[in-house]
């Protein structure tokens, strides 16, 4: 019997679940709301599977004049869902012409980068944000791979591959976040390949060079002060930029490391020595406990890294130098120096090593103290080296 609108209006509502009337793929849903809703089935010309198109009608006449519309699309061969699905996407990206980069990029770290620690976002953030800086008035939509990948070599040429392959996995996760939500039609940075495979760093600073960048940590400045920490301490520069006043315990002389700006997520507290023990207490003087002592008006944590390095690299003769060889040169002449290797790794805030798999859930050794005393030691052989008298660092027990 052929479907009648008078049979969709008078068929009984279920009281749960749904009932359907159909009639040669027109299918009518009764809802237990009482809703009636209109769909067509039908068997796909590019899948060869058989498939579903709601149809936004109220009527029964609508209805059939939706799939006649639908059924003239099949006989060209064509999926009425992907015709569909291309119309609505087309309409978002037109929308999305609206959304220039700047808008885009705000968007995505209140969402992509919700879950990233505070340092890992901030510091993935102003990356995305300086090499899409050229774009920022354009339509996020409107960027082409080859704009694309001419920035990204403007970056090498300037900064260097490793500059670039950095930039290019953020920029990278932010098209596909923008693809994701139709705001984009493509990535345009799909199929583009990296710049080689970045080497790892082994530079560690010679005595000549750690008396010199020593010697430049003297003068109060923000910065300074930072690089002066990371010397005595081995601190990552995302921990010692983030460190607050209720960080410091002053009677104590410890440093806590709070989990949020950690690379591990783990919090751990480190010896306060009294070689930076004085500059820390006066840039917390007067501070909230939860301002940023580096950061100005201690809003926010200290920026411009870039420029205030290569000023102080320009002051040391221009050395190759980075802030975490600095890491690494601490761990090493600590290792030189014959500390125990767990002391090292707890001062540092490595799970790997000695703190490594099971040996690192029973071995939990507090070792402050011996921490106190290699760093008291390394201060003092910082110390010798500001003033160009190169003795041996004595091996610490």
């Amino acid at each position: 019997m052929p479907l009648t609108q008078r049979i969709i209006d008078t068929t009984p509502t279920p009281k749960t679940g749904f009932k359907e009337l159909r009639d040669h793929g027109l299918v009518v849903r009764i809802h237990p709301t009482g809703k009636r809703s209109f769909s067509y089935e039908y068997r796909s010309p590019l899948t060869k599977k058989n498939a579903r198109v709601s149809l936004a009608v109220n009527t029964l006449v609508e209805a059939r004049t939706a799939v006649l519309k639908h059924k003239l699309t099949l006989g060209e061969d064509r999926d009425p869902n992907a015709e569909r699905k291309h119309a609505v996407t087309a309409r978002r990206i037109e929308l999305a012409r609206d959304k220039d980069v700047r808008e885009a990029v705000r968007l995505y770290e209140l969402d992509f980068v919700r879950g990233a620690k505070t340092t890992s976002r901030r510091e993935r953030m102003a990356r995305l944000r300086r090499a899409v800086e050229p774009f920022n008035d354009c339509p996020a939509a409107s960027l082409t791979k080859g704009e694309l990948v001419s920035r990204l070599d403007a970056i090498e040429a300037e900064s260097g591959p490793v500059a670039r392959n950095r930039s290019q996995a953020e920029m990278r996760a932010w098209l596909g976040w923008l693809h994701e939500r139709e705001l984009v039609e493509t990535v345009a940075l799909a199929g583009v390949k990296k710049r080689g495979a970045e080497n790892e760093r082994t530079r560690v600073l010679t005595d000549a060079e750690l008396g010199a960048l020593a010697r430049l940590t003297t003068d109060g400045t923000a910065f300074s002060d930072i690089v002066r920490v990371l010397l005595h301490t081995g601190m990552r520069k995302g921990e010692v930029a983030n460190l607050q006043p209720r960080d410091l315990d002053f009677s104590a002389r410890t440093i806590t490391v709070r989990p949020e700006v950690s690379k591990t997520n783990r919090e751990r507290v480190i010896p306060m020595i009294d070689a930076i023990a004085p500059m820390l207490a006066g840039r917390a003087e007067g501070l909230r406990v939860d301002a940023y002592m580096f950061g100005v008006s201690g809003r926010t944590p200290f920026s411009g890294w870039g420029n205030a390095t290569d000023r102080m690299r320009d002051a040391m003769a221009g050395n190759d130098w980075t802030l975490h060889d600095i890491r690494r040169t601490v761990a090493t002449r600590l290792h030189d120096a014959e500390v125990d290797p767990l002391v090292i790794e707890d001062l540092l805030g490595h799970l790997g090593g000695v703190r490594g798999g099971m040996a690192g859930v029973y071995n939990r050794s507090v070792t402050l103290a011996k921490q106190r005393a290699a760093l008291d030691a390394w201060a003092a052989r910082l110390t010798t080296l500001m003033g160009d008298n190169v003795t041996p660092l004595r091996r610490i027990g």
